[in-house]
C-alpha cells in the first residue's frame, strides 16, 4: 500500500490530481487508514496508469468516466467498451498523422533557418521575403 505522496511519486502526478481523479469517480474507492489518510494499492496504481494513458490520448474526462463505469459493470459491457477503445485507437491514428505532418513541416522550417544562418544577407530579409523564399524552396 502506498500513501498519497508515494502514489503521486510513482505515477508522476500530483496528490491534487489523484484527489481530482477520485472526486471525478475515475478511480475505484480508495481505502483509508483509521486517520482517514488515503492508501493506494497496486491495483489503484494500475488504474491511475490507465487513466494517464487515456489522458495522453486526449480522451476527455467524461469519456474516461463512462468507460470506467462500464468497466466496473463487468463482462456485459465488453462490446460497448470495445467500441469506445476502437474510437480511441482511430483518434490516436488521426493525431499521429497530424503530428507527423506537423513534425515534417517543422523540421523543414528548421533546416531552412539553418541554411539562412549560413547567409549573412538573410538578416536583411523581411518576413514576406523570407516566407516567399521558404515557399519557393518547398516547391522545388
Amino acid at each position: 500500500m502506498y500513501s498519497a505522496k508515494e502514489a503521486a511519486e510513482i505515477t508522476g502526478l500530483t496528490t491534487a490530481t489523484l484527489r481530482y481523479y477520485e472526486k471525478e469517480q475515475l478511480l475505484p474507492p480508495i481505502s483509508r487508514t483509521d486517520q482517514k489518510y488515503r492508501r493506494y494499492s497496486e491495483t489503484d496504481i494500475e488504474w491511475i496508469n490507465m487513466i494517464q494513458c487515456l489522458r495522453m490520448a486526449n480522451v476527455p474526462i467524461r469519456s474516461i468516466r463512462e468507460y470506467i463505469q462500464l468497466l466496473t459493470q463487468g463482462g456485459k459491457t465488453i462490446s460497448q467498451r470495445r467500441c469506445m477503445v476502437q474510437e480511441y485507437v482511430d483518434d490516436l491514428h488521426s493525431q499521429m498523422t497530424n503530428l507527423q505532418k506537423a513534425l515534417a513541416l517543422t523540421e523543414k522550417k528548421l533546416a531552412f533557418y539553418e541554411e539562412l544562418l549560413q547567409q549573412p544577407a538573410a538578416q536583411n530579409l523581411t518576413y514576406l521575403e523570407e516566407w516567399d523564399l521558404f515557399k519557393r524552396k518547398g516547391d522545388s
